[in-house]
């Protein structure tokens, strides 16, 4: 059967699996993920708040982002509801807990969770980042969705779908070992300041090094193709 990647333009959907990345797309989480919970920490702290609380506020921001995009798109995604159950377990046990050291690195346990989760759905039929991205290339267009679960009989797809997966469930166990690191050894201050950029950076790098890695396999697969039938 010939490969759909390659001979059918109208079989690729746009966005493609490898586009251009639009920073625009990023900029709610980047105000609701990184610059509020850092704004709230400082201001509630100089306000005399307890660091505890301070870090509790400002976690809430993360989770109303998660609700904007659920009244947005009007249906609970997995995923979102796998984050606002941790941040809200997170929370509860850092307030019952009383420890500042806990809410600091609550997030990492939902960042280290997903590494584990992206490793261990390579050993299932479909690693989780074919759905992940099939939702982004996509989303609920029936004949997107065909042309994409289609792929998956093409051994290099298989092969750059478990690459991928791989990668991002390591990335993510490293990052989340590095934000406990940061704990360790810094102020509350300086970790509410790096903890979110440095969680931010790693998903735009992730997401940059994703599509350019499918266009790259995408125009290979062409080049192949089209020696193939020159020959």
């Amino acid at each position: 059967m010939a490969d759909p990647l390659t001979v059918n333009p109208i079989l690729i959907p746009t966005p493609e699996p490898a586009g251009e990345f639009s920073f625009m797309q990023m900029i709610p989480t980047l105000v609701f993920d990184v610059a509020m919970p850092i704004v709230a920490f400082n201001v509630l702290v100089h306000a005399g708040v307890s660091t505890l609380w301070a870090l509790v506020a400002g976690g809430l921001f993360p989770a109303i982002n998660n609700l904007r995009i659920w009244i947005k798109s009007r249906r609970l995604e997995p995923l979102g509801i796998i984050v606002m159950s941790f941040l809200a377990v997170g929370t509860a046990a850092s307030l019952i807990s009383g420890s500042i050291f806990f809410a600091l690195i609550k997030e990492s346990f939902l960042t280290a969770t997903f590494g584990f989760i992206c490793l261990g759905s390579l050993m299932a039929e479909r690693p989780l980042m074919f759905y992940i991205n099939r939702q982004f290339v996509a989303g609920d267009d029936p004949v997107r969705l065909e042309w994409w679960n289609g792929l998956w009989e093409f051994p290099h797809f298989r092969a750059a779908q478990r690459l991928v997966t791989a990668v991002w469930g390591i990335t993510y166990l490293v990052e989340a070992i590095a934000r406990v690191g940061l704990a360790l050894v810094m102020s509350p201050a300086q970790v509410v300041t790096l903890s979110p950029v440095m969680a931010f950076g790693v998903t735009i790098v992730l997401i940059v090094w994703t599509r350019r890695y499918m266009l790259a396999l995408r125009e290979r697969r062409l080049r192949e193709t089209q020696l193939s039938q020159a020959s």
